[in-house]
């Protein structure tokens, strides 16, 4: 589905990218805070600490360039935290006349970055099912979804198997699930996925500041 000279583009393009500034402010605003409790609790050393955190601030602005490299304007995703994605594709979805919709069971997003992107951003307070509501009410098509919820076995085929109905069909849809690690459950889902895939990508922005390694998976095509 993705050759493999796209695959060596997206592996390059992450080692060697330089966010630009309003990528970097949502970072700085919204996630280096909490990776900076994490590192200070698992007691992580200053020299690593900074590669770690140098590398992972990427992440963010690197799946908007995903979302570029294959042409996506409207995105889902399942599980908006604090929101440092969501608001950066709520970025990127501005540049390219966009929408982008998220949910999550707990709702602690940034409220003040969620007034500057009203216009793009649409934020769902629930599940993968409420998610569906929202997406079904609005007739949207999706082209990129990324999944990144519960972390419990069968709650990413579930998140698949509700919102799979909203894929686009003037192109195919790019799907990215987040934390393929085998120590969490949600590991064994996202096998699944790879193994029925004719062709995935992995890759990792490094590791977390709680000092475990990351990985996610991309894949492009439809899910029947």
């Amino acid at each position: 589905i993705m050759n493999e000279e796209l695959l060596n583009l997206l592996d390059e393009r992450f080692e060697y990218i330089n966010p630009p500034k309003v990528y970097k402010d949502l970072w700085n605003e919204i996630n280096l805070p909490i990776q900076l409790q994490k590192a200070a609790h698992y007691m992580l050393p200053e020299k690593e600490k900074k590669l770690v955190l140098d590398k992972l601030s990427k992440r963010a602005y690197y799946l908007t360039e995903v979302a570029r490299r294959f042409g996506a304007k409207n995105i889902a995703e399942v599980g908006t935290a604090e929101g440092w994605q969501f608001y950066s594709f709520a970025e990127y979805c501005q540049e390219v006349a966009g929408q982008v919709w998220s949910c999550d069971v707990v709702d602690k997003h940034s409220k003040d970055h969620f007034k500057r992107y009203e216009k793009v951003a649409n934020f769902v307070h629930g599940d993968s099912r409420n998610l569906a509501e929202k997406l079904e009410k609005e007739d949207a098509k999706i082209d990129l979804f990324y999944i990144d919820g519960s972390h419990e076995k069968g709650a990413v085929l579930k998140d698949v198997g509700i919102l799979k109905k909203f894929q686009t069909t003037s192109q195919v849809p790019v799907w990215i699930f987040d934390d393929f690690d085998d120590r969490f459950g949600c590991y064994h889902d996202i096998s699944l996925i790879a193994n029925a895939a004719p062709q995935y990508y992995v890759y990792s922005p490094g590791k977390t500041a709680s000092n475990n390694p990351t990985h996610q998976l991309i894949v492009r095509g439809y899910f029947k």
